[in-house]
């Protein structure tokens, strides 16, 4: 059986990358596009693998690439893999519960719709997102001061406020710091008071009620960024080096913290939000870049659990809560969820969200969910996402990218070299060996949908992480 799938193969292969050769470029982009999250890792890939090398020193690994995708689909079809058909529909059926459609979460929320600079200019805003942050709405300028590359603004008189222009985001343990505290060695980055504030997701709240605190937080969060604003008040009319300063907000609970979502949203949302922080800060701050850094989730989970935790913590402690939490979250798939909904459902800031005993927070590695809220809410080009290990191995290459990402002045190499050389202080972890082989297994499992969906829409196939290796 084995020698005839092989040969099967073979043919499929030769006449795919034979039709490919001469079909036009954009289709057999869009084609593999389409087709990438329909992909699985099988013993059919394996056995190919000889044919691939062979193939690709002929016709190039991009068609070679093209023509495996599209003869993986044609074999899910095949009788001779009936044995594998009932996991194949089940993990069919999980990817079209985690296509994250208008129809699919919003139930009979109020349409969400994008907000564009004139209904921010006019205060048009959508009641559902209004009710979010009602003591920032109310008290933000209109305009923000001229010739500068910071969103800054007077108030009473002489009074300089700021906001970040930038929001360096992510999730716990995804390297957040380490990228924070490199990208801020420029000379134009201010640094704000503290590296992660909190303040749009955590800090403005009341958290035991949820309910929003005085207008006051808003003003404290705001002294955050006093540093810049003395500095444009001091020198604003001598020094054109201050307009081009700017300020950061390294929280990384922006990116995907929403805990308080129920207490603002219309009583017919119950699948999920209609707006998320995302929206608000794209209302306020309509020209901020967001940086949001990515590790593999399945490392990430278990970094996460072994730095906060003490010795009571060990490899099988981490399984028996990876088993509670997957257990629970594929239970709301299966009852017709999706990810995004799934994620939500409960999610009411007492930890009691689904798939989330507090210890084991599944939803935050489900990065696909997060960044598709802040791709609904930003123009593509005010985003830019980075891979963990790329960070790590690449710096030199990175860092210049992303101080022209922020349109900064570029700096010398060695002034890049310097700054990537330094080794940036954590706290040391609680290591009990690595993680058990089957605790991978199952998450690596759970999270392959959301990898694929990420890779898909960020354009960028290295956050499929090992899915092919």
């Amino acid at each position: 059986m084995v020698h005839l799938r092989t040969i099967f193969a073979t043919l499929m292969l030769i006449v795919l990358v034979t039709a490919l050769a001469f079909y036009n470029t954009s289709a057999i982009n869009q084609i593999g596009t389409q087709l990438l999250t329909r992909l699985e890792k099988d013993e059919t890939n394996r056995e190919q693998s000889s044919i691939r090398t062979l193939l690709m020193k002929n016709v190039g690994e991009s068609v070679i690439n093209k023509a495996e995708n599209h003869q993986r689909q044609r074999q899910n079809s095949l009788s001779g893999f009936n044995q594998n058909a009932s996991r194949d529909i089940k993990d069919i059926q999980k990817r079209q519960h985690a296509q994250l459609s208008q129809e699919a979460f919003q139930d009979k929320c109020p349409q969400r719709r994008n907000i564009t600079l004139e209904d921010i200019e006019m205060k048009q805003l959508p009641d559902d997102l209004y009710k979010l942050a009602p003591e920032v709405f109310d008290q933000f300028p209109k305009t923000f001061l001229e010739g500068y590359s910071n969103p800054c603004w007077v108030q009473g008189g002489d009074q300089i406020r700021c906001l970040p222009k930038l929001f360096l985001a992510g999730v716990a343990k995804c390297g957040t710091t380490d990228l924070y505290l490199k990208v801020a060695s420029h000379p134009h980055i201010i640094h704000a008071k503290e590296k992660e504030p909190s303040w749009w997701t955590r800090n403005r709240y009341d958290r035991k009620q949820g309910e929003h605190k005085p207008v006051g937080s808003f003003y404290g969060y705001l002294h955050e960024f006093d540093k810049l604003a003395n500095k444009m008040r001091n020198h604003q009319d001598t020094d054109a080096e201050v307009q081009k300063l700017i300020t950061v907000d390294g929280s990384p609970s922006t990116f995907w913290d929403n805990v308080f979502w129920r207490k603002y949203v219309s009583p017919e949302c119950t699948k999920g939000p209609t707006y998320v922080i995302a929206d608000v800060i794209r209302a306020i701050l309509p020209k901020t870049k967001i940086i949001a850094i990515f590790r593999n989730p399945t490392d990430r989970l278990y970094s996460d659990y072994m730095f906060t935790g003490g010795r009571a913590r060990t490899p099988q402690t981490f399984h028996e809560h990876v088993l509670k939490s997957t257990t629970s979250f594929d239970s709301c798939l299966e009852s017709g969820g999706n990810l995004r909904s799934c994620i939500y459902k409960n999610f009411n800031g007492q930890h009691g969200h689904v798939g989330h005993d507090h210890l084991v927070m599944l939803m935050k590695g489900l990065y696909s969910v997060h960044a598709r809220e802040w791709l609904y809410a930003f123009p593509r080009e005010q985003l830019m996402f980075i891979r963990f290990e790329d960070w790590y191995s690449k710096c030199k290459k990175i860092l210049p990218e992303i101080y022209s990402f922020l349109e900064l002045d570029s700096l010398m190499s060695t002034q890049i070299d310097k700054i990537c050389a330094k080794k940036n202080p954590t706290k040391k972890k609680n290591s009990k060996g690595p993680m058990l082989n089957a605790t991978r297994t199952i998450l690596n499992k759970f999270y392959q949908v959301s990898r694929q969906e990420l890779a898909q829409v960020t354009g960028d196939m290295n956050f499929l992480w090992d899915e092919w290796t």
